[in-house]
């Protein structure tokens, strides 16, 4: 027999009763049939924050003192757009698995080329991550982020790099597994300051899917010439297989990759200053990145 759709257990029902009792936890799971509606959607949401606020170590700022809270941001350009995103929340010290909860007297807000502040939007509701999107003036912008408590300012500052855009490949590229490594020459005067990452979606050998986000591709620098990378074709794979396995607890017996339809993300990064009045393992990074398609093929 089908369950109706309406009556299906979703994966939320396999970790609840893990911290409520089966009853509840299934009145919380199963509202559409016949559970405690909008009561049990408003337990299983305030749950839920519960849970990640406790895999976040969620702290309350008004308990730590200034020089407990760490920012922790960042500042990126991509080429071709005239914007810059910042992105980021408040961390406790060096701890970086802790995120600090600001309290209502205080803010976060942006400057770009000295322009005039603008609160950070808090997206998920939670106070846990902040992000603004506001126009650069300048072919290096100068980012400001600023933190107020009790009418205190404390700013980060930081100056991108140059941009810069891919050269080579010059349209969609593919590696395949056994095949040669792929070129890339980055319009860039520097040698070795990029790194490359993957995000897009993989099939294995057994038709299931995966998607991957920000995957690291350990790409080499080529000799001594500026802007001059190359992605092998052996460490994407290892990198690409790494992923996979991770979404079915790092089984090795996991179906291997057999293709990807990604985006390869450059990125080169600098470090800017944050308030000596604040932790010192805070941080606020200056990034500009360009991508490229990359089409990969274990199978060949």
């Amino acid at each position: 027999m089908t369950t109706p759709t309406c009556c299906r257990v979703p994966a939320l029902a396999r970790w609840l009763p893990l911290y409520l009792p089966l009853s509840l936890a299934l009145a919380v799971a199963l509202p559409g049939c016949g559970g405690i509606g909008s009561v049990g959607e408003d337990v299983a949401g305030a749950l839920i924050d519960g849970v990640v606020c406790g895999l976040r170590n969620c702290t309350e700022s008004s308990t730590l003192n200034i020089d407990e809270i760490s920012p922790r941001f960042t500042a990126t350009q991509a080429a071709g757009d005239n914007a810059v995103v910042v992105e980021g929340g408040l961390g406790k010290s060096a701890n970086v698995f802790t995120s600090v909860l600001m309290a209502p007297n205080e803010q976060l807000a942006v400057s770009v080329d000295g322009s005039p502040e603008v609160a950070m939007s808090n997206p998920d509701g939670k106070r846990l991550s902040y992000t603004t999107r506001l126009t650069a003036r300048s072919t290096q912008p100068v980012v400001q982020v600023v933190f107020t408590r009790g009418g205190v300012r404390h700013v980060s500052q930081v100056t991108l790099p140059t941009g810069f855009t891919v050269l080579q490949p010059a349209g969609a590229a593919q590696l395949t597994r056994t095949g040669a490594a792929l070129p890339v020459r980055l319009s860039m005067a520097t040698v070795g300051t990029a790194t490359a990452s993957a995000s897009g979606t993989c099939t294995r050998t057994d038709g299931s899917s995966f998607t991957t986000q920000a995957t690291g591709l350990n790409a080499r620098i080529e000799g001594s010439t500026a802007g001059a990378y190359r992605l092998e074709p052996t460490d994407v794979d290892e990198a690409l297989t790494a992923t996979s396995r991770s979404f079915n607890n790092n089984d090795t017996r996991t179906p291997a990759v057999s293709r990807c339809a990604l985006t390869v993300t450059w990125t080169h990064a600098v470090q800017g200053s944050t308030p000596a009045t604040m932790n010192r393992h805070g941080a606020l990074l200056g990034q500009r990145t360009a991508t490229h398609p990359l089409s990969y093929d274990a199978q060949l």
